[in-house]
């Protein structure tokens, strides 16, 4: 793949340097300068990339881009993938349930736990999702999910009688 050689006119050139000035993103601020070096100093890929701490095939990538597509493919694309599973509606319900005990819900357990929560929501909702799924979503609402500690340690430790406060053999 051959880099096009990059020559700009005054109106383009002012462009490119409104977008690098005005931009708040800095991947569209380095790909401007990636573009100015090119055009401006006359530089190659292999010269322009330490100079902006990029691949030589990121700049490259750029600048033919940017020969293709003009001022409008500077920005990075969204990237592609699958569209997001989890509905609105999933996630309003995650949230009305995730304070209720889990008994008020038709869950015989004493504590939501992720898995148990994924199996509601995919009876309520239709929508199947992993735990891992479920744990990031309360993350997000700001809920942390560890395991429940059953001691009651503080208030043996209350007690004058408890063996924790007597003088062992270790700790005189």
């Amino acid at each position: 793949m051959s880099q096009p050689v990059l020559t700009l006119d005054a109106t383009s050139r002012e462009a490119v340097v409104a977008r690098y000035n005005h931009t708040d993103d800095p991947e569209t601020r380095s790909r401007c300068q990636m573009v100015l070096l090119a055009a401006d100093r006359g530089l190659n890929a292999e010269q322009i990339a330490p100079l902006v701490l990029r691949s030589h095939d990121t700049v490259r990538r750029v600048l033919l881009r940017f020969a293709e597509g003009g001022l409008a493919a500077l920005p990075r694309g969204k990237g592609g993938g699958h569209p997001p599973t989890v509905t609105p509606a999933w996630k309003a319900e995650l949230e009305r349930v995730i304070e209720r005990d889990p008994h008020t819900c038709g869950v015989e357990r004493a504590n939501w736990t992720t898995g148990l929560l994924a199996d509601y929501l995919v009876q309520q909702t239709g929508i199947a999702v992993g735990q891992e799924t479920v744990r990031d979503y309360l993350h997000r609402l700001g809920y942390v999910c560890k395991r429940p500690t059953w001691t009651l340690e503080h208030k043996a430790s209350a007690r004058e009688d408890y063996v924790g406060n007597a003088c062992g053999w270790r700790f005189c």
